[in-house]
């Protein structure tokens, strides 16, 4: 990008969240971290210390356990000639995933930084983090988040891209249903392709999405188009993202394929389970985020907070350290109701 992106951080009882913003003011980056990295999954780039639990030849590494108990794959060439049991440092290369380890290799320095989780993202960035000061903000935050699940994303000239991910990779269809367009058939198909490669970059950034991906072009794409739209690709990623990205000129049929490294866990794996539903957490600490929105507009208020019955779990595995969380920073305004309800709600004393 040719100017510093915007960083916003909201900070909620048990939750930090910040989202980078674009010269355009669109999201392509997201921050979460909860209980404020206790109990968490290793981050990528730490440095850690692990134990060797398994040499696994055949599956091409070995299996490390973090003193978290998070296991973590070392592929072969990276894992030296450690025997079982043996102490190592580990720098985590890509982040535990639906269905996989975390990844790393050995280091023979460990962590001495000190740089916290958020200003090592912001750094990466190379911006200054802001506070997030009012409701308007707030809900910029909330929507760079709710867009990063959206299995949509509209497109600047009309139409959609519709984002699937699967077990093998990743499928971006092009929808140009209500786009007009002028010129030949070859001009507009090049437009809606060119379009779509550059807000796909952005969410594939945006979402943490890595591994194979596959656009789905308009036709026709002629040879000269082809190549602009794997540059487009390759270049819009760049503009988001520092992780490598491998791109083929669509094939015959249409299809833009592209490779990408996996770094960060996609943000869905954190917010949603398998059914697709917020996680008992997630519903939890978005209802301390709704206590923190009536709290600053109602700064004299009090209130209690219903739990469904889906974020009860959360909140009694925590129960200690919410309602300190809670006592720290409302004084004493908000606390927790008893019994539960169908719904999880904040409502006003």
């Amino acid at each position: 990008m040719t100017s510093k992106p915007r960083l916003l951080v909201h900070r909620t009882p048990g939750e930090t969240r910040a989202a980078a913003f674009d010269r355009h003011g669109k999201p392509f980056r997201l921050f979460l971290q909860r209980w404020g990295g206790e109990g968490g999954p290793l981050r990528c780039g730490a440095r850690v210390e692990a134990r060797l639990r398994a040499n696994v030849p055949d599956q091409g590494g070995s299996f490390f356990r973090a003193a978290s108990g998070e296991e973590i794959f070392v592929r072969t060439k990276d894992a030296g000639k450690l025997t079982q049991g043996a102490a190592a440092t580990i720098e985590i290369q890509s982040e535990a995933r639906s269905g996989k380890l975390a990844r790393g290799k050995l280091t023979s320095e460990a962590d001495t930084s000190g740089i916290a989780p958020l200003e090592g993202w912001a750094s990466a960035l190379g911006a200054s983090l802001e506070d997030a000061a009012n409701v308007e903000q707030f809900d910029r935050i909330d929507s760079a988040f709710d867009e990063a699940l959206s299995p949509w994303c509209p497109l600047p000239g009309g139409g959609n891209i519709g984002i699937e991910r699967t077990r093998a990779l990743t499928a971006i269809d092009i929808d140009t249903a209500g786009r007009a367009g002028k010129g030949s058939a070859g001009a507009r198909a090049f437009a809606v392709n060119r379009e779509a490669a550059s807000e796909a970059a952005r969410q594939l950034s945006l979402r943490n999405l890595g591994g194979l991906v596959v656009l789905d072009c308009v036709g026709p794409v002629t040879p000269s188009s082809a190549e602009k739209l794997k540059g487009a690709l390759v270049q819009a990623f760049g503009d988001y993202s520092n992780r490598r990205i491998d791109a083929l000129k669509p094939s015959a049929f249409g299809l833009l394929e592209a490779q990408l490294s996996w770094a960060e866990a996609p943000i869905a794996d954190r917010l949603v389970g398998e059914d697709g539903l917020p996680t008992a957490e997630t519903e939890l600490l978005a209802l301390f985020r709704a206590a923190a929105r009536e709290t600053a507009a109602n700064r004299s208020g009090f209130y209690r907070l219903t739990l469904s019955g889906r974020a009860l779990p959360a909140y009694i595995a925590r129960r200690k350290q919410c309602d300190q969380l809670l006592k720290e920073a409302f004084s004493g305004r908000v606390s927790i109701a008893s019994g539960k309800g169908e719904k999880s709600v904040v409502r006003k004393e």
